[in-house]
């Protein structure tokens, strides 16, 4: 099955005037199956908020799904050290509340292949209570996160890697494949996926046996995905 969104539900161009739809989460989940959610990453909601959003879009449809992108304590400021252990505890209330099933986890640049920073992915992974989630990592400099690196190392931590296709290959996905799409050029974001590149994104997971993912991160973000989608069902 392929599920297709966005990163984040606050830019996209639609409005709570649909019949049944009170919200602009509502009416995302009116077009989209799956939604990443990017505002967990710069600050932890309360609970009660994301309780909210979940039965919002129950309101609509209960087989809506949102991905979780972990809390930037965890692996920017923390960078997966012991200490950052206990924080997902707490990231994981919130992900159970929304019924998350993937939790992200996006690396900085500066979180290099060393031995030391390879270390505290170990600790982190394998001393986290995840049975209830789908871990995925996005590590960055794809010339130095090499297959001989990642493929060994996410298969013991049971991990899967998220990456962008456009900028690089997938080496290790143990569960589901997961890719974000951020956009091609020095203002990757400024980008709009042709129709073309499109189709070459279809023809790359149409023959997929596991779940996959695909969640535009661009300005151009809900049309891209809007026509992806339209993609995918008329290749049904």
């Amino acid at each position: 099955m392929i599920k297709v969104g966005n990163c984040g539900w606050g830019f996209a161009p639609v409005k709570a005037k649909e019949k049944g739809v009170k919200t602009k989460l509502q009416a995302y989940a009116k077009h989209f199956n799956v939604v990443e959610v990017n505002y967990t990453f710069y600050k932890v909601p309360k609970l009660a908020t994301v309780t909210k959003w979940r039965e919002e879009v129950d309101a609509v449809t209960k087989e809506f799904e949102f991905s979780l992108k972990i809390f930037k304590d965890i692996t920017h400021l923390k960078r997966f050290g012991k200490e950052s252990i206990p924080v997902f505890e707490t990231q994981s209330k919130i992900a159970k509340a929304l019924r998350t099933k993937v939790i992200l986890f996006q690396c900085p640049k500066s979180f290099t292949p060393e031995a030391e920073n390879l270390k505290r992915l170990e600790i982190f992974f394998k001393n986290i209570d995840r049975k209830d989630f789908i871990l995925v990592l996005e590590v960055r400099w794809r010339d130095q996160w090499t297959e001989e690196i990642v493929n060994p190392l996410f298969k013991e931590l049971e991990i899967n890697q998220c990456v962008d296709p456009f900028r690089q290959d997938c080496f290790y996905a143990k569960d589901i494949i997961y890719y974000r799409l951020h956009g091609l050029g020095p203002r990757m974001y400024d980008y709009k996926f042709s129709d073309k590149e499109l189709n070459i994104l279809y023809k790359k997971i149409k023959d997929e046996k596991r779940q996959v993912y695909i969640l535009f991160n661009n300005f151009y973000a809900y049309d891209d995905a809007n026509r992806f989608t339209k993609l995918v069902v008329q290749n049904a």
